[in-house]
């Protein structure tokens, strides 16, 4: 170590001896006497020494904390159905479908085309309004000549001797019941009643004479059948129906004498179609 050092070390430890003189001194009560001073003074002065002193280590406590018991319930699975009732609280139910109807006393049966819709009140109870329609065509014809054709053929010509078309327009509000959809099928069955209209034209060649009229009046409907849910909101259904009315229409003759006109449009059919909901 060279004198520098030396010097340099001698005069730090001169200033800490120093210091910590000056701290006692403060520290000595008033009523020391100058010789207790002094003697005390010397003996810092005669054996310096460096005292570090550090901060008392802050005292770490804990803290119990109680938390609230929480108490699991079981957790329950509600098994998803097909039904509306799923969201029947603003749901409506629209249906189309086709299939035939057979009157009374008609040769042939009337392709029928129809829609009905309506809100559902509960997952079973429908209302709506629902309409038809239902076509039948018959013409009446006779071959007038049958002629060996080409490759075989024959080439025949007829002529039309009649023609005759009926229109059936039943427009009726209905309920419908259904039961739940536990099983693969959905058992329903529904009531209507309302008003139809029946147009009945009818021309004969032979004659020249046609006949063109409207019928109208009340009637009613009943009808069950059952549905197979295809998805949560879609329905494929068949049903039989039976359906009643008498539309009239008043015709007064050329001796200016007015009358009632009928027509009895009693019969029954089948309906195929599509539900859904919405």
């Amino acid at each position: 170590m060279n004198a520098s050092h030396a010097r340099t070390l001698a005069l730090a430890a001169l200033l800490v001896s120093t210091s910590v003189a000056s701290a006692r001194a403060d520290a000595l009560p008033s009523t020391a006497t100058p010789a207790e001073a002094g003697s005390l003074m010397l003996e810092h002065a005669a054996s310096p020494s460096l005292y570090l002193s550090t901060a008392p280590a802050p005292s770490l406590e804990l803290m119990h904390v109680t938390v609230p018991e929480e108490q699991l319930l079981g957790v329950h699975y509600r098994p998803r159905n097909s039904h509306w009732g799923n969201r029947v609280d603003a749901q409506t139910v629209s249906q189309i479908h086709l299939g035939f109807f057979d009157p009374e006393g008609t040769p042939g049966r009337e392709f029928l085309l129809g829609i009905r819709g309506g809100p559902m009140l509960d997952p079973h109870i429908q209302l709506g309004v629902g309409l038809d329609w239902s076509h039948l065509l018959d013409n009446s014809s006779s071959v007038t000549q049958a002629s060996p054709g080409p490759n075989g053929t024959t080439l025949t010509v007829k002529q039309d001797l009649s023609r005759a078309s009926t229109n059936v327009f039943p427009i009726m509000a209905f309920a419908q019941f259904s039961a739940d959809d536990n099983a693969g099928f959905v058992p329903y069955f529904g009531l209507s009643g309302g008003y139809e209209v029946v147009n009945l034209s009818a021309d004969n060649f032979q004659t020249s004479q046609s006949f063109d009229a409207t019928y109208g009046g009340w009637g009613w409907q009943v009808w069950g059948g059952a549905a197979i849910p295809l998805s949560g909101q879609v329905r494929l259904g068949a049903e039989v129906f039976l359906n009643t009315s008498e539309p009239g229409r008043d015709v007064t003759s050329d001796t200016g004498t007015t009358y009632r006109e009928t027509v009895k449009i009693n019969g029954s059919g089948l309906r195929i179609g599509m539900a859904w909901g919405f």
